[in-house]
């Protein structure tokens, strides 16, 4: 039933009263049927009654000894046969062995008719003896209307009682065709009635139906519309006072709802748009601004490193040739006891080589100092990149409160549309969305500030890298300054040989020492360079390093 249409519902009801009324008729004429052979069994039961008054009367003058028995009963049987009631109707009196008595045609009175038949075959007399010897009791057959016979049987209806004393059956019946007959009547006026009656209300139905479903038919329609989002549709039956009314203003509210609904949408969506392109428009202002410090910076550091690179190829190639030319001064000054001249000569190469050591250290120290410089003011750079670092972290956990108190807002929205029901539902999913984006809001700050905590991090190793590059720059420092002492210390020497000859031996034997000296210096500047050389590369890597991590952080924030 809940799948039916309305006007099968009506027609159902209708079906059933249909029926109903059918089903009503129906008894009415079976209960008139009953009530006519009701009063008809009465009728004959009263007449048989009356019969049996009489015999009894008659057989009380026999017992009383005032009358013979055959007398009374020729009396009785004469009284009888006079009798007539309805249209008619007659008695009949049998004895128990079949043996007709009274009967309204005088030829079949002293026959035993006891296996008489009607046209049907049912043994008429043999039924009615039977009947009254049960104590009294109803037969039927057929017969034909009067005493000379027609042409036409028809049923007949009997009454039998006995009268023990004289073994008599004494029966009374009516012909009951005229009960069907009346009975078709009142089917037949009954029916008419009912017909008429369906009639009318099959009328009064169909225009009731028809007031209700077409009205509901167009509302779902419209309904059908709304679902379709056609806000434009028009709604008829606001102006009933009648339930199809009340559901057409309904749909009338409905639709406003979804036009307010609508139009929320509209506005929520430019608000986010609008909120989208300013956050997008800031991220793109810090990332510019990131991307140019950081850039600054790893320029600097790798302008560093490359200039590191250069004066450490030049200290090794300053330190391989004070090496080379000390050898040279010690093979010269091992030749010196033999010969004076040769040690004045060797003497002079050692004053001229010793003059250009101290032009090369003094030009590594002054290289010494600036990469000291360089290397200073690169770790102040990398520092300003690690406060530049902590304050976007600052912006970004202002992104993230920003992106938190949406959340908080949708959620609140969230739970209004909830109170609000089904007007609210529209509201819900934006709402949701809203919260979808903060979400995503907050999860792309979290990664930018993991990101800017990786890069801290690797900018603390460069700060770490820098300063030890400039210590070790300050060893090589020290270093010259050794250096720069040991070849004043072979310059006062190589002066001391070329004033005094004659103390030949021992002052070769004073430059063999400082030789050893300026062998042993050589070889530390020599390492010392190659160290410079090495922090430089690894300056420049870390420098590549930040650079791709802050490609990729600008990168990301663009990105939103």
């Amino acid at each position: 039933m809940r799948n039916f249409s309305l006007i099968l519902r009506i027609g159902i009801i209708m079906a059933i009263m249909v029926v109903s009324m059918l089903a009503i008729s129906g008894a009415q004429v079976w209960s008139l049927r009953k009530s006519i052979y009701a009063e008809r069994e009465q009728k004959l039961h009263d007449m048989v009654g009356s019969v049996l008054k009489l015999i009894h009367t008659y057989d009380g003058e026999v017992k009383a000894g005032r009358m013979p028995l055959d007398q009374a009963q020729e009396t009785v049987k004469k009284a009888i046969r006079a009798m007539r009631w309805g249209e008619g109707d007659y008695y009949g009196v049998y004895q128990f062995d079949g043996v007709t008595l009274v009967h309204a045609n005088p030829k079949n009175e002293g026959v035993n008719r006891m296996e008489f038949k009607d046209p049907k075959g049912t043994r008429i007399v043999a039924d009615i003896i039977a009947a009254a010897q049960r104590g009294g009791g109803l037969a039927t057959y057929e017969a034909p209307r009067g005493t000379a016979g027609a042409e036409v049987p028809a049923p007949k209806l009997v009454y039998a009682a006995p009268y023990e004393p004289w073994k008599w059956a004494v029966q009374a019946g009516v012909y009951i065709d005229d009960i069907d007959a009346t009975l078709w009547r009142e089917a037949l006026w009954t029916g008419a009635c009912t017909v008429l009656v369906l009639l009318v209300a099959g009328v009064f139905t169909v225009l009731i139906a028809r007031s209700i479903t077409r009205p509901l038919a167009d509302l779902c329609g419209t309904m059908d519309r709304l679902a379709a989002d056609d806000l434009n549709v028009d709604i008829h039956y606001t102006t009933d006072r009648s339930e199809i009314g009340r559901i057409a203003r309904a749909v009338a509210l409905f639709r406003e709802h979804m036009r307010n609904a609508a139009a929320l949408r509209a506005e929520q969506a430019r608000t986010e748009a609008e909120a989208a392109a300013r956050q997008r428009q800031a991220l793109a202002g810090v990332a510019d601004t990131f991307q140019a410090r950081v850039g600054g910076v790893v320029g600097t550091v790798t302008q560093a490193a490359t200039d590191l690179e250069r004066l450490a190829a030049t200290l090794t190639q300053a330190a391989d040739q004070a090496l080379t030319r000390a050898r040279a001064a010690s093979g010269a000054a091992a030749d010196a006891s033999s010969n004076v001249n040769t040690v004045a000569a060797a003497s002079e190469e050692l004053s001229a080589s010793i003059g250009e050591i101290s032009a090369q250290v003094v030009r590594s120290a002054t290289i010494a100092g600036e990469a000291l410089a360089v290397v200073r003011e690169t770790d102040t750079v990398v520092e300003g990149l690690d406060g530049d670092a902590r304050r976007i972290g600052e912006v970004l956990g202002l992104i993230q409160a920003i992106a938190a108190q949406t959340n908080l807002l949708a959620l609140n929205a969230t739970i209004e549309a909830a109170r609000a029901g089904e007007a609210g539902k529209g509201f819900a999913v934006v709402a949701n969305e809203v919260k979808g984006l903060a979400n995503q809001t907050a999860k792309a700050t979290e990664e930018i500030a993991a990101q800017i905590t990786t890069i801290q991090g690797r900018s603390t190793q460069t700060v770490t890298a820098i300063r030890r590059i400039g210590a070790t720059i300050a060893d090589v420092n020290e270093l010259t300054v050794t250096i720069a002492s040991a070849v004043e210390e072979q310059t006062a020497a190589t002066q001391e040989i070329a004033r005094n000859v004659q103390q030949a031996a021992v002052g070769i034997g004073d430059v063999a020492g400082s030789l050893g000296d300026l062998t042993g210096a050589s070889q530390a500047v020599g390492d010392a360079a190659q160290g410079v050389a090495g922090l430089a590369e690894r300056l420049s890597a870390q420098s590549a390093i930040l650079d791709s991590e802050s490609a990729g952080f600008v990168k990301m924030v663009r990105l939103g």
